[in-house]
């Protein structure tokens, strides 16, 4: 009886000092943002049929970049005569880049870029495949979106 009697009393004293368990969960969540400005919104082709600007992006996710043509190719103002051109998108620090017609940017035209771009400078190089020819006035509207990639997004 007194081994019975000192058992239970072992058995409760080892509960008495058992450890007690807590296990804590850590979180923490930052909102994808995406933006960029651009050098000049208005682009004149030079003589020799060149245009270009330069993006100042920051990023903090991966993105996605959706570019639109509004006419797929510059457009004479007085007819409907439409001149080609090409479009050439690079990142600095970035070996792809990214080459698109006008035509193809008629539809909407996605990439995606993959690294973080915090402070970064994309390069818009457009170039018309023949010279512009007829007198006047020649006009397209290129719409650029970057939308993070863990939204997805696109143009409109």
């Amino acid at each position: 009886m007194k081994k019975l009697t000192w058992f239970l009393l072992c058995c409760f004293a080892m509960n008495a000092y058992s450890n007690d368990e807590v296990s804590l969960t850590l979180v923490g969540y930052i909102s994808p943002v995406c933006g960029f400005t651009t050098q000049n919104n208005n682009l004149q082709f030079s003589s020799d049929g060149l245009a270009s600007t330069k993006l100042e992006i920051n990023c903090n996710s991966p993105m996605r970049v959706s570019m639109q043509s509004e006419n797929g190719g510059l457009r004479h103002q007085q007819s409907a005569q439409i001149n080609a051109y090409n479009l050439n998108w690079s990142i600095d620090g970035i070996s792809s880049e990214v080459s698109a017609t006008a035509l193809e940017l008629k539809s909407i035209y996605n990439f995606d870029v993959n690294e973080i771009l915090f402070n970064s400078v994309a390069r818009l190089q457009l170039k018309l495949d023949e010279p512009l020819i007829y007198a006047g006035s020649y006009q397209d509207v290129l719409r650029i979106e970057m939308t993070p990639s863990v939204i997805s997004g696109g143009v409109w």
